[in-house]
Parts: structure tokens; C-alpha cells; sequence
């Protein structure tokens, strides 16, 4: 039905074919309270930058024409407004399924709840700078084909989201941080050269990678294989020619594992902890091959080189001991920003949960129908 304020909108609209917020004040706007659960995490592909989960969400808004509902289980949900709720970046969907339920509280106003729940599979953009020891937020975007003008989201104060941990497929792999966070946002699309604002919802769970596979598979090994490095200085000056060849084989072998880690990650622009690790380890080999090639062309006194190369022993050993400490306060103190971030979203949650359980109680009265019994309490996390 064509009400007053909804008929102004679509003069605005035919006017000039964009939706401008200064200009439909009058038009009617709902406010959309969001709650997402998710309850299990099948994967976390790194290589494809996306994860599966199975999801539960819902949506829930004022609907002033049921406020007179006695409980009745018959309604036709489909002559109702509807916020048309979707979650955009989610690529592969399957055993998806919508119910509604109404939701009255003790001040007489009704509310429409749309459930839904989905198996999907989401991309997600990851952040590889601190890998293997990197912490990502694993998002979903709720948004609508409604414009911000008619519709507005809020993370719901009445029910918490949450995120299960005990059925999560990945525990050798990933820990998951038991909190869900919401962060609003509004975007521009374009439709024929027309702008329209949308209204959207990040919501997302973080996980920590454990980084043991890798510590022990490519890093530790890493650290051998360049410390067998100086070992060629064991070999006699005269026979320079197998100094290079050790040293160059060990140039090889690191180039090999460069190769190797590069299947496990996408193709990014930057390095991540893993590359200046192993680069760095590389540049080492690199610089004790051409000591080895220059020091015989550069220096012909047999007592100068035996000097200075035993000086270049204990300087290559400094330097190895120094590669292992500024690669260890790099990957502790770069760390340590994003992990404090985390926590305190972590410590914000669990007092937003406790202010919710304490406020408010919701029974199920019918089998459409459900009572809020306590009045609702507005808890925002930072």
C-alpha cells in the first residue's frame, strides 16, 4: 500500500533518477537490527583467499501493523515490507533456508525476526604481511538492494552473536578468537551512471594461524641450511673451488624453498614475515659466495687472506646471530599491535554478552510468536 511518505519517495525518485538522503526525509525508513551466529568453520583456504562456514543470520524490524497480533501463527509474510537482506560476498550457497518469526516486547510494539541459515563459501581479501604468524578477520557482508534513504542496519541489542568453536574442522591450523564483531558501512554502486547509497554490515570472527607447521617445515630448516654456510670456511683457502660450489648449492636449495612457499599463499604485491625470512637467509648465502670469489681475486698476500678470512669467519657468524634476532623482534613486535587489537574486541564481547544475558529474556510464546520480557538495554562494543 502506497502511503503518503512512499509516494513523496517516488517523486524524488522520477525526478531525477537518484536517491539523495537530504531529499526523502519525510519518506518512511526502517532500522534493520542484525544477529549473525556462526556455527561452524569448515575451512580456511589461504591460497583462494576465502573460507566455508556455516552460517546462521536474521534480521529483524518494527512492523506496526502486527502490533495487534494475538498471537496468531497464520500470516502471510509476503505483504509485509522486507528489508531484503543477503550476504554479498558469499560465491557458493547451498542448504539455504528462511523462516519468520514475530517478536513483541512488554511495551506492545511487534517486530518482524527473518531467520535464515546457509552453508556458503566467502571470499575474503587476506592480510599476509605477518604470515605465518598473521591473525585474519574472516568477514561476511551483510547488505540489501534497498538504498540507505529506506533502510538502515544496527547490530542487534536484544540477542548476541556468537561464533562456535567446538565444532571447528581446523583446530591443528587455526584458533579461532570466540567473538563476533560488527562494523557498518556504506557504499556506492552504479547503475546506468546513477549512484545510489547502500547500506552494509561487516560482521566477522578473527582467526590466528599456528604458525608450527611452518616454524618447523621452512624456517627452522632455513636456519640450518644457512648456518652450514659457515662451514666452507673449513675448507682449505687453496681449494676456492669447492668453497663456491658448497656455497652455491646452498643458494640453489633456499631458491627451492622460495619456490616451494610460494604454492601455499596467493600472489601478492609484498612480503610477508615467511619471504624476508627466507630472502634474508638467501642474501646470507649470497654474501659469504662472493667473499669467497672476491677475497682470492682482490688479496694476493697469502697472510693478509688467511687474517682477513678468518676475520670474515666471526663477522658472517655475527651476522647470522643478528639476521635470527631482528627476524625474532620483527615478527614479536609487528605482532603485537594486531593481537592487542584482537583482545580488546575479545574483552569488549564478553562484556556486551553479560549486559545482554543479564537485560533481557526472550520466551517463546507460540510457534510464530516470541515475548521480550525485559526492557532492552543499548551495549556497544568499541
Amino acid at each position: 500500500m502506497d502511503t503518503p511518505k512512499n509516494q513523496s519517495l517516488v517523486r524524488v525518485m522520477k525526478k531525477d533518477n537518484k536517491v539523495h538522503v537530504k531529499d526523502v526525509v519525510e519518506a518512511q525508513r526502517r532500522e534493520v537490527h542484525l544477529k549473525v551466529s556462526i556455527l561452524n568453520i569448515m575451512e580456511v583456504d589461504t591460497l583462494k583467499e576465502s573460507f566455508t562456514a556455516d552460517v546462521f543470520y536474521q534480521a529483524r524490524w518494527r512492523e506496526p501493523k502486527l502490533d495487534d497480533n494475538k498471537g496468531n501463527d497464520n500470516i502471510d509474510w509476503t505483504t509485509y515490507w522486507n528489508p531484503k537482506v543477503f550476504l554479498s560476498n558469499a560465491i557458493a550457497q547451498k542448504d539455504h533456508a528462511t523462516w519468520f518469526v514475530l517478536q513483541s516486547d512488554e511495551t506492545g510494539e511487534t517486530y518482524i525476526v527473518e531467520k535464515n541459515r546457509m552453508v556458503a563459501t566467502f571470499t575474503e581479501s587476506m592480510e599476509l604481511a605477518l604470515f605465518p604468524f598473521d591473525i585474519q578477520d574472516l568477514n561476511i557482508f551483510i547488505t540489501t538492494t534497498l538504498s540507505e534513504a529506506e533502510v538502515g542496519f544496527h547490530e542487534d541489542d536484544r540477542e548476541i552473536s556468537s561464533v562456535h568453536i567446538e565444532t571447528f574442522a581446523k583446530k591443528q591450523e587455526w584458533k579461532i578468537y570466540e567473538f563476533v564483531h560488527f562494523t557498518p558501512k556504506v557504499f556506492t554502486q552504479e547503475y546506468a551512471n546513477n549512484k545510489f547509497k547502500k547500506p552494509g554490515m561487516y560482521v566477522f570472527c578473527s582467526a590466528a594461524r599456528k604458525p608450527g607447521f611452518f616454524m618447523w617445515n621452512v624456517i627452522v630448516l632455513m636456519c640450518i641450511i644457512s648456518s652450514l654456510a659457515l662451514a666452507t670456511f673449513a675448507v682449505a683457502r687453496s681449494k676456492i673451488e669447492n668453497r663456491l660450489q658448497l656455497s652455491i648449492m646452498l643458494v640453489l636449495v633456499t631458491v627451492t624453498f622460495k619456490f616451494v612457499t610460494n604454492q601455499v599463499i596467493p600472489k601478492i604485491s609484498y612480503m610477508t614475515h615467511l619471504d624476508r625470512y627466507i630472502i634474508g637467509s638467501t642474501i646470507f648465502l649470497y654474501l659469504i659466495a662472493m667473499w669467497h670469489a672476491g677475497s682470492e681475486t682482490l688479496v694476493t698476500d697469502d697472510d693478509l687472506l688467511s687474517t682477513l678470512d678468518q676475520y670474515a669467519f666471526y663477522g658472517f657468524c655475527g651476522l647470522f646471530g643478528l639476521i635470527q634476532i631482528i627476524f625474532t623482534l620483527i615478527v614479536v613486535l609487528s605482532g603485537s599491535t594486531r593481537r592487542y587489537g584482537v583482545n580488546k574486541k575479545l574483552k569488549n564481547y564478553h562484556k556486551k554478552r553479560q549486559n545482554i544475558m543479564r537485560s533481557v529474556e526472550i520466551v517463546k510464546t507460540s510457534k510464530t510468536n516470541t515475548l521480550v520480557k525485559k526492557q532492552t538495554l543499548d551495549y556497544s562494543a568499541d
